[in-house]
């Protein structure tokens, strides 16, 4: 979909035109002409003949000359009179407002379906309904019904909520250097969506950075491609509703419990490298920093401060969030000392120049610390002392911001004594801050997506002959009205995507368990059952069996266990414990989840979550981010775990659930780490 005319159009036409400044018709053509709009712009309504000092026509077709884009603020009944004519005068873009569509379900629903029908025969492309429109502030358009102008910049914004849009423009209203390239309201987003809007935005040369609030997705794996492709070029910053929806549904396996719905979001948006705020006030700040340029390239931090316990604080913070405080040279702490004469200061980072400090001392302080090479920000903590020099101090930050390259972030704490201070940073394209919140956090996420930028797109080659076991196993399940595979069964196909299984005999009779005699003790013995899923609960599971005549015992326990049809014998196996799974999400298709087993699995928690298909590269980054990445580097004299075979084991069960669409979930628990590979202890495979 090509929406370069769309959002760039020569001439514009309003149907619905109004002189009641609180209709929707009179809003939009007002703003057309406040925005500045250089182009050919008519009013369409039968009632009048002149309006804001324009003419006003009857009809689209009484216009007489050529439209590249129409604005519909008539109700819904009115719309699909207005695509005929459309149709006639060979128009193909529009903008429709009107509610009273899908989200009102009912009649609503085939309203919407026939409006899309309408409009794909008729070769029209439309955004909306239910929408308020958009804004290209450097065409000078403004088709939405917003408060006032729209200020010019460089942040191309997609919104799901008109109301949001609104704040947003609000925002950049009382702000300086602050604005849209583009707004856009995606309405019900019946034919035009967030990739085709994401699309268009990543190939604007007066987007900088692209701001998205959304509620849901319409195209999962379009939209995955769009981000992980865009995102390399310019940063995608998403703040995203309904985190706190009430997970995913109950589930067979630990797996389900694991997966959630908004973390599935949070998965993809880092997967594919958008940058997600959880705050309005640290989604602001992130567009900020990339729209005034001010975006550190590494997590190296200097910190300047004239308040000893603020900067305890801010440091706290910045390690929390995986920033790095640089070590000062010895050169520069004797040159910060000469320059400061008889003033004292504590030479550590953060650099405390105590509570007297003047404009001079941080001028010097900087002069001297700029010398070191692997600075990669700078804040400068302020509070208002009874000697700060606040506007002055703010004034040196200015001009150091000028010679340097290197981003300075102030933070001026406090009210009254700082409000003109943080104006004037703005005016001069400073990204400051009241308070040391949010700016550790968007530190730590800008981390992550340059990280992200770095990253190697290599996946594994797909395996090949392997669905013929698969689907003999799906098969045989379904003619037995199974929901869950046998775990036989269940293990033949983890083989055949190259999942190590650990050694398994299945004995159903005492006489079969007198003829092993390869076995090795000790070992564990389990319910074999085609109906019964979880064999713990119907004590099912006997582990550490030392010899023969115990396992006889344990198997005939076993075998009187209503539903047996055999006895699962597998060597006692050491090491740490591992859950892999996957399901099936109805937007990105299969999630991989990894997570610690046994019985840390409810007291860590704390799981990896990964969209099929994902990179070593993806799958490495996201266990370092955990409670029990340690592991990986061995643990109180352990032999570190290869985290290499660990995303073998995780790609295969991604790759299983991706091949059939009966596959509702997987559970791999454990997957037990022995000696040097991974082994699959139990599985249940879900249809």
């Amino acid at each position: 979909m090509d929406l370069k005319t769309f959002f760039n159009p020569g001439s514009i036409a309003i149907v619905g035109v109004s002189e009641n400044p609180k209709k929707v018709g009179y809003l939009v053509a007002k703003n057309c002409i406040d925005q500045h709009f250089e182009g050919n712009l008519y009013f369409v309504n039968p009632k009048y003949s002149e309006l804001l000092d324009k003419k006003v026509y009857p009809s689209l077709s009484s216009v007489g000359k050529k439209i590249d884009l129409v604005v519909v603020a008539v109700p819904v009944d009115a719309i699909f009179p207005l695509l005929e004519e459309m149709k006639t005068l060979d128009i193909h873009n529009a903008v429709v407002f009107a509610a009273g569509f899908k989200e009102v379900g009912g009649e609503g629903v085939e309203k919407e379906m026939a409006l899309l029908e309408k409009v794909r025969s008729y070769g029209i492309t439309f955004l909306g309904p239910n929408c308020i429109g958009f804004v290209n502030t450097h065409a000078s358009v403004n088709t939405t019904f917003l408060k006032g102008v729209s200020p010019n910049g460089n942040i191309g914004f997609i919104s799901q909520s008109g109301a949001l849009g609104s704040l947003v423009q609000d925002y950049f209203s009382n702000h300086h250097n602050l604005g849209f390239s583009t707004f856009i309201s995606l309405g019900n987003k019946t034919q035009m969506d967030e990739c085709d809007t994401l699309e268009y935005l990543g190939n604007d040369a007066q987007t900088k950075v692209i701001a998205m609030y959304l509620e849901d997705v319409k195209d999962g794996e379009r939209f995955k491609e769009a981000v992980a492709r865009i995102s390399r070029i310019k940063p995608i910053v998403i703040l995203k509703s309904g985190s706190t929806k009430e997970g995913s549904q109950a589930a067979i396996s630990h797996t389900g419990s694991m997966i959630g719905d908004d973390s599935v979001f949070s998965a993809v948006f880092e997967q594919c490298g958008a940058i997600r705020a959880q705050y309005f006030g640290e989604f602001m700040s992130l567009l900020r920093l990339f729209s005034y340029g001010k975006a550190p390239f590494t997590k190296n931090i200097l910190v300047l401060s004239n308040a000893g316990g603020a900067g305890v604080l801010l440091t706290d913070e910045l390690i929390k969030r995986h920033c790095s405080l640089v070590t000062v040279s010895e050169e520069t702490k004797k040159d910060i000392m000469l320059s400061m004469g008889t003033h004292r200061v504590t030479l550590h980072n953060p650099i405390d120049l105590l509570g007297d400090a003047s404009a001079f001392h941080y001028k010097s302080t900087i002069a001297s610390t700029m010398k070191e090479k692997n600075i990669g920000s700078v804040i400068i903590l302020l509070t208002p002392q009874a000697n700060t020099e606040v506007e002055e101090t703010a004034k040196v930050i200015a001009d150091a911001q000028a010679e340097f390259i290197t981003p300075f972030y102030p933070i001026f704490m406090g009210e009254k004594s700082v409000g003109n201070s943080h104006i004037f940073f703005e005016q001069k394209q400073i990204v400051s801050f009241t308070t040391y919140d949010f700016l550790p956090r968007a530190l730590e996420k800008i981390m992550g997506y340059r990280t992200f930028c770095e990253q190697k797109r290599e996946y594994p080659e797909k395996r090949v002959d392997k669905n013929r076991v698969l689907e003999k196993a799906t098969t045989s399940a379904q003619e037995k009205k199974l929901s869950v595979l046998n775990f036989n069964d269940s293990l033949s196909v983890l083989r055949t995507y190259g999942i190590n299984v650990c050694p398994t005999i299945t004995a159903y009779s005492t006489r079969e368990i007198d003829e092993m005699t390869a076995l090795s003790y000790p070992v564990v013995a389990k319910l074999f059952s085609e109906r019964i899923t979880h064999k713990t609960d119907v004590k099912g599971v006997y582990v550490n069996l030392q010899n023969k005549d115990e396992l006889k015992v344990v198997y005939s326990k076993i075998m009187s266990i209503p539903g047996a049809n055999g006895c699962i014998i597998q060597p006692m196996m050491k090491g740490f414990e591992f859950i892999v799974g996957a399901k099936r999400d109805h937007t990105f298709g299969p999630v991989v989840a990894i997570g610690l087993g046994g019985v840390l699995t409810e007291v860590i928690g704390d799981p990896a979550l990964l969209v099929y298909p994902f990179t070593y590269d993806q799958f490495s980054h996201q266990i370092m981010k955990k409670k029990w990445h340690k592991l990986f580097e061995g643990f109180r004299g352990e032999k570190s775990i290869d985290i290499r075979k660990l995303y073998d084991a995780a790609y295969g069960v991604g790759e299983l659930m991706q091949s059939s669409g009966l596959i509702k979930e997987i559970d791999i628990n454990p997957l037990m780490m022995s000696k040097e590979d991974f082994f699959a202890v139990d599985v249940r495979i879900v249809i």
